[in-house]
């Protein structure tokens, strides 16, 4: 980008500005300055200069900010003082005075925002954001437009997922933080990126209080509303020469950033899309911006109906070709022994009980990359629940360790010795972690197997016997009783034992497994794809409440 592109500013303010900011050096000439083809060169020019004449004891840091910065223009960086295709005065009104740095160049052209309120932490709550956010990349014109996102925002990283997944470019806004100073925000220009990584802009910190915001014809109180909002959304939203809302919440930041930014003549009418629909934006929220140029979109349920449909024709071809169940006759009767053995168990149980849960993110041993493309493509074999956690487990026949049970940094696959239906009664709703303590899904395993494989109980007690616990020994400690903010928790009703290593279910009998669920349907469609033996939660409660009555 040469000195004519940015007619708004001319070398010698860009010079006063990058000097306000802090990032020129202590000694340096303006002549040197203006005399690069453009600002980005000019910085490194000025760097250039100082390693020349910098004292020693600063000379290794001087010299690896101008090969950095020397490097990074090579490499198409450029510096900017305002946003391309946006009025020096919009830019200052909106984000301040900065200066703005782009490590792979700046894209001229079109750029389309994706925006939304912040994601719910289950799965199923964000499917229908992520089909919005799916079908929004299919009204983009990849060879002419870029998809532009804001680092912190909850989409961000499912934009740049999806935008790799349908070709498109993807620019990645990253805006400082409030106490950023303009050296650490100098250092971040001279790190060396990903040869493979996406387009970015960096802000730099504020340099002042714009001094167009003051001057403009726009009130005061908007320049404040507007300073009252996320810096991040800010600036997606005067990136943004089109947007896509997939939530929008009355009274929100969105909402408050739609409003400001129709009266600054953001964008044209027409050119904001809000995806209406279950999840999605409100359709009477929606039409309360109609009238300033909002274009409600509504979103087809085609797209889950043939899900829907595809998912029940892969379980019938599951179904079909599924040779590893027991004759029908036998595996009743061995599931009618199972159902005995449960109703009368008691603490000495042989079984040990894995329950798994909905993840809020990745399930374990899963990569972020491909959570995130899988949750952007939506071509998951099991959804994203207790359930589907379970088929997931039966599918791979391995239970895999996660850390997020213990203390210390360390691997484990935890179960239970409370016997099944004890569980399932007692099942609490834990406040502090927004979640049930457990699901009504899951793997029995024997006892016997899991002591086999290294398994054992863990050591309840209190600070003083984590204290004296051996290094090895810590993987197994679990504090007796925890206080949250309203009342304490007796963590040895889990009688829980703990494996350091995962459950590798294809080493054991098939006698020595059985997996639960709650729906006698569920059931069934576990039997098709399994040889273990199969228990609904609603026939053991049933068989549990008949076995009661008939007591003597």
């Amino acid at each position: 980008m040469d000195r004519g592109s940015d007619e708004s500013i001319c070398p010698a303010e860009e010079f006063e500005r990058l000097d306000a900011l802090g990032v020129l050096p202590p000694k340096c000439d303006v002549a040197t300055y203006v005399a690069a083809k453009s600002p980005a060169y000019g910085l490194v020019a000025l760097w250039k200069e100082w390693l020349r004449l910098a004292p020693k004891k600063s000379r290794s840091r001087v010299a690896r900010i101008h090969s950095g910065l020397a490097a990074a223009v090579a490499d198409g960086a450029e510096l900017t003082f305002k946003i391309p295709g946006r009025d020096r005065d919009v830019c200052a009104r909106w984000l301040g005075d900065r200066v703005y740095w782009w490590p792979r160049g700046v894209i001229e052209g079109p750029r389309v925002g994706i925006v939304g309120s912040r994601l719910k932490r289950d799965s199923e709550s964000r499917k229908p954001i992520l089909q919005a956010l799916r079908l929004s990349m299919t009204a983009i014109d990849s060879q002419r437009e870029q998809v532009v996102t804001s680092a912190g925002t909850s989409l961000c990283d499912y934009v740049a997922q999806c935008g790799l997944a349908f070709g498109t470019s993807v620019l990645r806004v990253s805006a400082p933080g409030d106490h950023v100073s303009s050296k650490s925000w100098l250092d971040q220009l001279v790190q060396t990126l990903d040869p493979a990584s996406e387009y970015q802009l960096l802000l730099s910190p504020e340099v002042s209080q714009s001094r167009s915001a003051r001057s403009s014809n726009t009130s005061a109180a908007v320049v404040n509303s507007l300073n009252g909002l996320p810096l991040r959304d800010r600036a997606l939203a005067l990136m943004s020469s089109r947007l896509f809302v997939l939530t929008l919440r009355q009274g929100g930041n969105w909402w408050k950033l739609l409003n400001l930014g129709f009266a600054d003549q953001l964008w044209a009418a027409g050119s904001v899309r809000a995806v209406v629909g279950p999840g999605l934006c409100a359709e009477d929220v929606v039409s309360e911006l109609q009238d300033q140029g909002v274009v409600p979109w509504y979103l087809s349920s085609d797209a889950d109906h043939k899900s829907a449909a595809d998912r029940d024709t892969r379980s019938e071809c599951v179904a079909e070709d599924s040779s590893a169940a027991l004759p029908v006759t036998d595996r009743a009767m061995a599931e009618e022994a199972l159902i005995e053995e449960l109703i009368r168990s008691e603490a000495t149980s042989a079984w040990l009980i894995h329950w798994t849960r909905a993840p809020r993110g990745e399930w374990a041993g899963e990569s972020h990359s491909d959570y995130l493309n899988d949750a952007v493509l939506s071509d998951a074999s099991h959804p994203r629940t207790a359930f589907g956690t379970l088929q997931r487990i039966v599918s791979e026949r391995v239970i895999r360790t996660t850390s997020g049970n213990t203390r210390v940094s360390a691997d484990v696959v935890c179960l239970s010795e409370t016997p099944l239906v004890k569980l399932v009664a007692q099942r609490i709703f834990r406040q502090h972690r927004g979640r049930w303590d457990f699901e009504h899904y899951g793997i029995g395993v024997r006892r016997a197997a899991v002591c086999a494989l290294g398994g054992r109980p863990v050591i309840y007690g209190d600070e003083s016997v984590w204290q004296s616990l051996p290094q090895g020994e810590q993987p197994w400690f679990q504090l007796r009783q925890s206080r949250p903010a309203k009342t304490s928790i007796d963590w040895t009703i889990e009688s829980e034992w703990r494996l350091t290593s995962e459950l590798s279910l294809d080493r054991l009998s098939a006698n020595d497994v059985f997996v639960f669920c709650v729906t006698a349907d569920e059931a069934e469609e576990l039997r098709s794809v399994c040889e273990w033996r199969v228990v609904s939660v609603e026939t053991l409660n049933a068989r549990s409440q008949r076995s009661d009555d008939i007591a003597p």
